[in-house]
């Protein structure tokens, strides 16, 4: 990392959540993407700030983002954002919805940046200094450091679902854990060690990527539906670390 990469992404973070909020509120307007997902002119907005940001401060690095063609770079580093993580629930005046921010270096996510603007708390980790929640008025604080929840008993867990939640994996889950499905996402939660573990279907890698270092940084692990890293799936278990195994058992 560059010395003054999380910095830059502080400054991402703060200038993704002024534009947003000035659209917050409620019936924000919203078009249709070919996918059928939505897209308001705050997710708009708030892209072209942060690939503006990221295209003059490191012109050498790509930019994958939600909502514009990849920017390929030629420094081995790539920067992945999702502008407004949770649309729907931003553009219903709902909270539940924030900025993911992520660098890659070589092929590994070293920074992750999760905020939730509503609740006014940024998640934020560097791989190998740990993980922290602080205000967005003062992002670098570190005096809440991260830790997630220590439960090893598989079928005491509680364990969240967000994403396709009638997707037949998290039947598996409430069978065999204290299991409930999420309509606003469990994120924040499970970072705050209130729950042992998420299932996230139906994602894309600028959904999962920042969660990378924040779940490891916080003392668990994450795997992908075939048991790897990969984010590019739609399918990701975060957590913690005693039951990362036996929940990644019920899906070998």
């Amino acid at each position: 990392m560059q010395p003054d990469d999380l910095t830059l992404a502080f400054e991402l973070a703060t200038d993704a959540t002024a534009i947003a909020m000035s659209w917050a509120g409620g019936d924000v307007p919203h078009t249709l993407k070919e996918d059928g997902s939505p897209v308001t002119e705050g997710d708009l907005e708030v892209n072209h700030a942060l690939v503006e940001v990221l295209t003059e401060s490191r012109p050498d690095d790509g930019v994958l983002s939600e909502e514009v063609p990849e920017i390929p770079g030629t420094s081995g580093r790539r920067w992945i954002i999702d502008p407004i993580d949770g649309t729907r629930a931003f553009m219903k005046g709902r909270p539940g919805w924030g900025t993911h921010i992520a660098l890659e270096e070589d092929g590994e996510i070293v920074l992750g940046i999760i905020t939730r603007p509503e609740d006014d708390e940024i998640f934020w980790a560097v791989r190998g200094t740990g993980a922290f929640r602080a205000s967005l008025e003062t992002p670098d604080d570190q005096s809440h450091r991260l830790q997630l929840s220590s439960g090893a008993d598989l079928a005491a867990a509680t364990v969240s679902g967000y994403g396709d939640i009638g997707h037949p994996d998290l039947d598996t889950l409430a069978e065999h854990t204290t299991f409930e499905r999420r309509s606003v996402s469990p994120i924040p939660d499970f970072l705050n060690g209130n729950l042992d573990a998420l299932v996230l279907i139906g994602g894309q890698i600028w959904d999962f990527a920042p969660l990378v270092p924040l779940v490891r940084e916080a003392g668990g692990d994450i795997r992908s539906r075939d048991g790897g890293n990969a984010l590019n799936e739609q399918w990701l278990i975060c957590s913690n670390g005693p039951l990362l195994a036996p929940l990644s058992a019920l899906y070998a």
